[in-house]
């Protein structure tokens, strides 16, 4: 089974002095960190999507060996990116499975992805989520049944959204400790910064 990650980054975040995922984090960037975590899971590719402030972005931040791609439409919604990232997989037209996370949500474990994919590889869930004690969270294993449904999204229409109307689509894999912060303010990153 070959796997890739996807990495959404085309929302626009509000509070920051400039671009929010290249807001300083632990020596580098937000977005920095994050592709960084990704780049050691167990995954033989990593796509991440650019909306907003994209040509800023790759001017900035080093990304090292990512397939990058932009979301044109970013304005729509979280629906328009996984749609990016989506027809990116179906392009490439040799993966079986997509890991999903956002920018925004440094401190996924490497250890805790591979969990998740050997549990999609034996299953037979068309996706599997992660729930930290009380709180389903990111990283999510899509497998590609349910790509076609995830390139249809339209608008606001997020993710998690349409995992919680189709719960029988779904497996959790349950692990023992409270899910990592997702930034969305700027005391979001001073808070993961005081947890190093």
């Amino acid at each position: 089974m070959k796997v890739a990650a996807m990495v959404l980054a085309a929302d626009v975040g509000s509070g920051f002095a400039g671009p929010k995922h290249l807001a300083p984090l632990r020596g580098s960037t937000l977005i920095e960190q994050v592709v960084a975590e990704v780049r050691e899971w167990p995954v033989d590719a990593v796509i991440v999507v650019l909306g907003p402030h994209a040509e800023e972005i790759v001017d900035r931040a080093d990304l090292g060996d990512v397939i990058i791609v932009i979301d044109l439409e970013w304005k729509e919604g979280e629906a328009a990116a996984v749609r990016v990232g989506i027809d990116t997989l179906y392009r490439l037209d040799e993966f079986d499975a997509v890991v999903l996370t956002h920018a925004d949500y440094p401190g996924t474990r490497a250890d805790e992805v591979a969990r998740l994919i050997e549990q999609h590889a034996e299953g037979h869930k068309a996706a599997v989520v992660p729930k930290y004690r009380y709180a389903v969270g990111y990283p999510a294993v899509i497998g590609e049944l349910l790509w076609p449904r995830l390139i249809s999204m339209e608008g606001a229409t997020a993710f998690d959204q349409i995992l919680a109307t189709h719960p029988d689509w779904v497996e959790e894999v349950w692990f023992d400790r409270l899910p990592a912060k997702r930034v969305k303010t700027p005391d979001d990153l001073i808070d993961i910064e005081s947890i190093r």
